[in-house]
């Protein structure tokens, strides 16, 4: 296991390379700069040239990459062009709203996925079933943002139930017990927006993984044996139908922080997907970089433990 661990770590670096080049590259080609949108006829030109000058502009293209990749690799992201502070201390101060919007959003998203695929995989192609499926393909079509906009109106103007912006009340003196329920209540509405299409996705794959595992010999053999139904879907059908979603979850870390740009910005959360979107309407590069690098290799730090995990709750599988 441990020379596997170092060889996909190995593996990753390349991955890593091709994908810092990439971002850099797309910069590159975007128009302007992040000092067209900040042009002020009154001061002389030759303060936005002696800006450009002190954040490496104009150099070649190859040797700012190098420049930028030696710094990251340090640990240094820059200074935000817009807001002139430390990207690291920006990107410090929203990762953790957005990890626990994440993390909300895949324990809503286990939470009701699993019964009500199992749910549905129990009453194969009955009308409950076909409305679930209906609903799933409701959940896997409609936009982010559609989704977004109506769980706003409905829930929170139409029936006053979440607040619509914020991570907590503004000017609240919460302590203890109290403080926690006041973060889950803000937290709640964005996650379960962000949630919905993973709902709908792992509805239909673990309704689809069930039916399949009811068919195996093994269950076939079991009920040939006389065990109790109940006993079957437990100890056989589930333990194999729910062990592929292990695999996923490396995958979702990433794809609902990355997913949580729009999200975060319209509902005003302060995490890393809002300082994302804000950095690309202001062209704040440095933001870009640093912040599209650290969710790449979250997303295979993610894959990397889901191989973990899946090798021990599957004893069939070994990395030699």
């Amino acid at each position: 296991m441990s020379q596997y661990i170092v060889r996909r770590f190995l593996i990753s670096i390349p991955v890593i390379i091709l994908i810092s080049v990439i971002l850099f590259s797309l910069v590159q080609l975007a128009p302007g700069d992040a000092f067209s949108g900040q042009f002020d006829p009154n001061i002389d030109a030759s303060y936005y040239e002696k800006m450009r000058k002190d954040f490496g502009f104009d150099k070649p293209p190859v040797e700012q990459y190098f420049m930028w990749a030696s710094n990251f690799i340090q640990g240094d992201f820059g200074i935000s062009f817009r807001h002139k502070v430390e990207v690291s201390e920006m990107i410090g101060n929203r990762i953790g709203n957005t990890f626990f919007l994440a993390i909300t959003a895949m324990i809503i998203t286990y939470i009701l996925a699993i019964p009500i695929g199992i749910f549905s995989a129990e009453r194969p192609y009955s009308k409950i079933d076909y409305t679930i499926t209906g609903i799933s393909f409701v959940g896997l079509s409609i936009p982010t943002f559609y989704g977004a906009l109506i769980a706003i109106y409905l829930f929170s103007f139409y029936l006053g139930w979440f607040p619509y912006s914020g991570t907590e009340t503004v000017g609240n003196d919460y302590t203890g017990m109290a403080y926690i329920l006041d973060k889950l209540h803000h937290v709640l509405l964005p996650a379960f927006t962000l949630a919905f299409l993973s709902i709908a996705a792992y509805t239909r794959y673990i309704r689809a993984s069930v039916l399949d595992a009811k068919q195996q010999d093994f269950v076939r053999t079991a009920f040939a044996k006389g065990l109790d139904q109940k006993v079957v879907l437990r100890k056989h059908v589930l333990r194999n139908a729910l062990l592929p979603l292990i695999t996923l979850f490396g995958l979702d870390l990433g794809l609902l922080v990355s997913g949580a740009i729009i999200t975060e910005s319209i509902f005003s959360w302060p995490g890393l997907g809002r300082l994302l979107y804000e950095a690309t309407i202001n062209r704040d590069y440095p933001i870009l970089m640093a912040g599209y690098m650290i969710i790449a290799i979250f997303v295979l730090i993610g894959n990397l433990i889901a191989d973990i995990l899946y090798s021990v709750a599957d004893p069939r599988i070994r990395y030699d």
